[in-house]
């Protein structure tokens, strides 16, 4: 009985670790949606929303704010959750700011600025943008990710872009890519 009664402590022991371990893990990764909301909650900016995405590390904060300077706080208070652990896209839109004209603006210039470059063959990389409140959104395929960081620079550097979620499946195909090589 003894024996039995020294044995019962190392037994729960080792059948408690694991879920001790699973509790410990889950805890190491952040819930950094939830977070941002309840933040962006306290703040009383309702119609914002926040959504995480693990494979590009970024957190994309959507919906419509009344003022300028609420779309700057939501912005603040999701890059003060989500820290050097990924990037903070801000697409919320303003009431009453018509971000239509400049976005139109921005995808023409993607396209001229990729369609005129001879570096770029258009028709094998299949690259289509879409501009949110200046922030762009890149989809297509390019066959590799070389080409995929270049695409992401190029758009960066385009007058009026102020972020660049870049969306391109990668597709290898034998082919040299989208880019000339010298």
């Amino acid at each position: 009985m003894k024996a039995l009664l020294r044995v019962i402590p190392i037994l729960a022991l080792v059948g408690g670790g694991p879920l001790f371990t699973a509790c410990e893990s889950k805890s190491n990764t952040p819930d950094y949606e939830a977070r941002v909301k309840d933040r962006l909650k306290d703040a009383k900016l309702d119609d914002v929303n926040a959504n995480w995405n693990k494979d590009e590390k970024a957190l994309h904060l959507s919906g419509n704010v009344k003022a300028p300077d609420e779309k700057q706080r939501a912005e603040v208070l999701a890059n003060e959750v989500v820290g050097t652990s990924g990037r903070v896209v801000n697409e919320v839109k303003v009431e009453d700011v018509d971000t239509s004209e400049v976005d139109n603006q921005i995808e023409k210039r993607l396209d001229k600025a990729f369609k005129e470059d001879d570096q770029w063959k258009r028709d094998t990389d299949d690259l289509s943008f879409k501009s949110k409140a200046s922030v762009v959104t890149i989809t297509g395929s390019a066959s590799s990710q070389e080409i995929k960081d270049r695409v992401t620079t190029k758009a960066r550097s385009i007058e009026g872009v102020k972020d660049v979620v870049n969306d391109l499946e990668i597709k290898g195909n034998g082919k040299q890519g989208a880019a000339k090589r010298d």
